[in-house]
């Protein structure tokens, strides 16, 4: 008998075929699980390599062994005429049909599996609610997945390398700058500052870090400062082969023109890397220097560190070097453009002092006189119409100005957000917010912005997926802890999870922290608690930028629906009084208007009057699509505890849709409304809301 002959005989063929597709199936559910489980990328490979190992063993073994009704035996040792290899072979047969159908079955099902969700993606328009956990669309998920964008870049912090420590603000601000130039560049999509800042000193490989910020792209550096001489040393590296696409060392005198032209080349080798152009402009304006003095240029980057967290103290220190680096370059337009920004960031978070505002603009001007025509100065004009005179109009003007010049710029873009959002303008809002996180996306509060922003849009889906990624980057952040019990509240009417994460956040110190501790608390009849949170309230949470909401006012309220109307009639008396203290200071001010519609209700004021106080606010407050909403629901509140059922019903029949923050299961749980829930019209709108949520 041939050697052929007697390999069929024993079935090695049959082994072989079989242990081949054995082999095939068992790798993609190696695949698969690897997946679900999470297992290293050497995973899936060591199984591989022990599958083909044994493929030889498994050979040697059907020729060298046979089965027998008595087990496996030796094949010198069987009888040929008892010999059962027919029978095994046709149980091979069966096995290998049966393992074929699996592996054309799992075929067929991956491959409608990856249609449908093709079909999927397609189908979603920009913008629309299919989102992932990052707040990307699934099409553009499934392209990253597949291969990061190609031209997105991280640059992670510069390791300081100087003698002396104290040098590490020069460090971070060279990082910082290249930063700001290379979002000048089009052709870049440069992961900001904020969101690479946590990787100092990482243990994360660069292929975890590339993918937490989706890019392709990592750049490492480190700067050395000595005497008047500078070193600078850069690579770029391909963060899934780790492939080293460029380095260079720039080893010159300690000049700002110097610094820049760095900056410049760094920004053409980056384009060379990655096989993309850049125009004359951008080469202009990102080797342009703002200054010849490197003293002056010194004390701008020591100010620029001193701003980022935006504290009122950092920004006045920040203050008092662009000054002194003003004297030294009275023609250095980025330190204008450093003192705006510290004024009107100073205005819009600490106290509205019109003072502030009026020298923001002053440098603005002096800025604009030496050079109309830079994106910075058009940024911080931006904000200082938006922040400055909620003008969202001349600020989303100055904004896309900005953007034009810099379309890299995560603040411009983020900016531009919030502007658009509060000019009604509201895909708008979502379009740029969604670059915005692309561009920096390891900042807690833009994803709590960004997920609010769809929340006001009743699309509560997106919003949770939002919020998930706001809390896997901070749990214990405030503004991650009233967004969680603002949906929990509006979209699932789970009042237990409200209660819960916003325990303890009357302390925080933020300007809604009162509205977000006492909000689930009075929903659940916890008056006693709320009393004691009030009282211990911070005067400096009453007089707020967008609103007064008075200890008293608070106190009237919590009392009124505990049924205490005699103490809710003399705390409402008490914040009368201190309000028109406060007339006296701000006069006819819309807040003011707002704050005694509420507390005419708790002094027992009729309906008609109510009403007049209310239609007085609604008239004088500023156009401000956000603001709008929020007073909408407490407007809503007021009629409900003044008892007037028609003027709610028509009050909320224009404001239970979306974009509101008034929905059927805030109302269902909120007392406010328990004087009109009996009212037939009352009811049967909230019916008609529950039949078009479900």
């Amino acid at each position: 008998m041939s050697l052929f002959q007697e390999l069929r005989r024993r079935n090695v063929f049959k082994v072989g075929i079989a242990y081949a597709v054995t082999t095939w199936v068992l790798l993609q559910l190696t695949d698969v699980a690897a997946e679900i489980l999470e297992l290293p990328a050497w995973a899936p490979k060591l199984i591989l390599l022990l599958l083909a190992v044994g493929f030889v063993p498994a050979l040697i073994i059907a020729w060298a062994f046979e089965l027998t009704p008595e087990g496996i035996k030796l094949e010198s040792e069987v009888d040929r005429s008892k010999s059962i290899t027919r029978s095994t072979g046709r149980r091979l047969d069966y096995a290998i049909m049966i393992l074929l159908g699996l592996s054309l079955g799992y075929f067929i099902w991956e491959s409608r599996y990856k249609d449908d969700i093709e079909a999927a993606t397609a189908r979603a328009p920009a913008g629309s609610d299919v989102v992932t956990t990052t707040g990307r669309s699934e099409a553009t998920e499934a392209e990253a997945s597949e291969a990061p964008r190609r031209n997105a870049i991280a640059v992670l912090p510069f390791a300081n390398r100087s003698d002396q420590a104290s040098d590490q603000y020069f460090t971070d601000g060279i990082h910082d700058d290249l930063l700001t130039q290379l979002s000048k560049v089009g052709a870049f999509s440069v992961i900001s500052r904020t969101s690479v800042m946590e990787y100092r000193d990482t243990s994360k490989n660069l292929k975890e870090i590339a993918g937490e910020l989706d890019v392709a792209h990592i750049m490492e550096g480190a700067v050395q400062r000595a005497g008047n001489r500078v070193r600078i040393n850069v690579q770029l590296i391909d963060a899934a082969t780790d492939e080293h696409l460029w380095a260079e060392i720039y080893d010159r005198e300690l000049t700002t023109e110097n610094l820049f032209d760095i900056q410049s080349e760094i920004a053409q080798a980056i384009a060379g890397a990655l096989e993309a152009t850049l125009s004359e402009q951008e080469l202009a304006d990102v080797g342009d220097a703002p200054t010849d003095n490197v003293a002056a240029y010194d004390l701008y980057l020591q100010a620029r560190q001193f701003t980022i967290g935006e504290s009122k103290l950092g920004n006045q220190q920040a203050l008092e070097m662009y000054q002194e680096a003003l004297r030294l370059d009275p023609g250095f337009k980025l330190a204008l453009v450093g003192m705006a920004d510290a004024h009107i960031t100073t205005y819009w978070h600490y106290g509205g002092d019109t003072a502030e505002r009026d020298k923001a603009w002053a440098v603005i001007e002096q800025a604009r006189e030496m050079d109309p025509d830079f994106p910075e100065l058009a940024m911080i004009e931006g904000a200082y119409w938006y922040w400055g005179h909620l003008d969202y109009e001349r600020a989303l003007y100055n904004l896309e100005k900005a953007l034009e010049k810099a379309p890299g710029n995560p603040r411009a873009r983020m900016m531009h957000g919030w502007a658009s959002r509060r000019a009604g303008l509201w895909d708008q809002a979502i379009a740029s917010m969604e670059e915005a996180l692309r561009l920096d996306p390891r900042v807690t509060f833009n994803w709590v912005e960004y997920a609010q922003t769809l929340g006001y849009l009743h699309r509560y889906e997106a919003a949770e997926q939002a919020l998930r990624m706001a809390q896997s980057l901070d749990p214990t952040s405030f503004w991650v802890k009233s967004l969680d019990a603002d949906l929990a509240i509006n979209a699932h009417r789970d009042l237990n999870r409200a209660l819960r994460v916003t325990t303890g956040v009357q302390h925080s110190g933020e300007p809604s922290s009162m509205v977000t501790f006492l909000t689930p608390r009075i929903m659940d009849g916890r008056f006693e608690e709320c009393l004691e949170a009030i009282r211990n309230m911070p005067e400096a949470l009453e007089v707020q930028r967008a609103r007064i909401q008075l200890r008293e006012e608070w106190l009237a309220m919590v009392y009124f629906l505990a049924g205490r109307q005699e103490e809710a009639r003399a705390a409402a008396d008490a914040g009368w009084f201190r309000l028109q203290s406060l007339r006296g200071q701000l006069g006819d001010d819309y807040r003011i208007l707002h704050a005694e519609a509420s507390l005419a209700v708790f002094r027992g004021e009729t309906a008609e009057q109510v009403k007049e106080r209310i239609d007085r606010f609604v008239a004088a407050r500023p156009p401000d699509a956000v603001e709008e909403i929020l007073n909408d629901l407490e407007l809503a509140h007021i009629y409900g505890l003044a008892g007037m059922a028609d003027d709610a019903v028509a009050f909320l029949s224009e404001r239970l849709d979306a974009p509101s923050f008034l929905t059927v299961n805030h109302i269902d749980l909120a007392p406010s409304f328990d004087a009109i829930r009996d009212e037939v019209a009352f009811a049967s709108l909230l019916e008609r809301h529950r039949e078009w949520q479900r």
